[in-house]
């Protein structure tokens, strides 16, 4: 697994929040499980499962992303494999039903257009009977002490998705839709994911604090595009990044996420086994 550094600084903050990488109730430790990670970037939550459970040498782990964009130039090697495919196409039909565990992170946002209900059952429908499924997304709301650059920050990421056709405050409806798709046992945690001086780590909050603002970058390129009124005025669009950065590394930010998860039932005859 690579160092640490800015490029992690995301997944490092989500696990140090969470207290871990999977929070549903899974032995890995067994042999031979078969884990998909959907939204995988550059692998790294692969990286990180594998190097915290040696026994997954043993299982099969497989990263998908909407374009190989992020994938390490010089490939992983197995039982990590990855390959490009979108949450809003057909999966692989040798795929259903063949997974211990479907986690994926931050992602749903980018459906669009694309019921989120429907990329949530195609994911459920990935998961083998008795197997989890495990989805982490923003809670996309303002902490009481955040400053102006974190609640500018909220204001433009809402912004953003409707604009894009999506609802910013998808992830209250995620425990309904995961019900829907046929999961049982399904729970919702609420978790508090510090920013920058908030971060215990001096390094970690350094980090994050560096990564959350360059994110804007991508959000700010989409404002400039577009012809129309913007939520926050541009001058001060212009001066977010630093602003935000600097606000993160001296007050901090709180950015909370809500982790579901939960389990497809067994079938009847594996049932009446147990």
């Amino acid at each position: 697994m690579s160092p640490a550094s800015d490029q992690t600084a995301q997944h490092d903050g989500t696990k140090a929040a969470m207290g871990g990488l999977v929070l549903c109730p899974l032995d890995l430790d067994q042999p031979g499980l078969k884990i998909l990670d959907s939204g995988t970037g550059d692998g790294y939550w692969l990286q990180d499962l594998l190097a915290t459970f040696p026994r997954l040498r043993d299982g099969t782990l497989v990263g998908t992303d909407v374009t190989a964009a992020k994938f390490p130039e010089n490939g992983v090697q197995p039982p990590i494999s990855l390959q490009i495919q979108s949450i809003t196409q057909p999966w692989p039909p040798e795929w259903k039903h063949s997974f211990d565990l479907v986690h994926q992170r931050l992602v749903l946002g980018a459906c669009g257009n694309f019921p989120y209900e429907t990329a949530i059952r195609n994911l459920a429908k990935l998961v083998k009977p008795g197997g989890w499924i495990q989805l982490v997304e923003p809670d996309q709301t303002c902490g009481v002490q955040d400053g102006p650059a974190m609640r500018d920050f909220i204001a433009l990421v809402t912004w953003v998705f409707e604009r894009m056709g999506g609802h910013a405050r998808y992830a209250y409806h995620v425990k309904q839709w995961l019900q829907d798709a046929g999961v049982v046992d399904v729970e919702e945690r609420s978790i508090p994911n510090f920013l920058g001086a908030l971060v215990p780590d001096a390094d970690l909050a350094r980090r994050t604090a560096r990564w959350t603002a360059d994110a804007m970058m991508p959000l700010l390129k989409y404002t400039q595009a577009y012809d129309g009124p913007t939520p926050i005025p541009r001058k001060e669009l212009q001066t977010l990044v630093l602003r935000l950065h600097e606000e993160l590394l001296t007050r901090g930010g709180l950015y909370p996420l809500r982790v579901l998860y939960g389990r497809m039932p067994l079938t009847q005859e594996q049932e009446s086994v147990d």
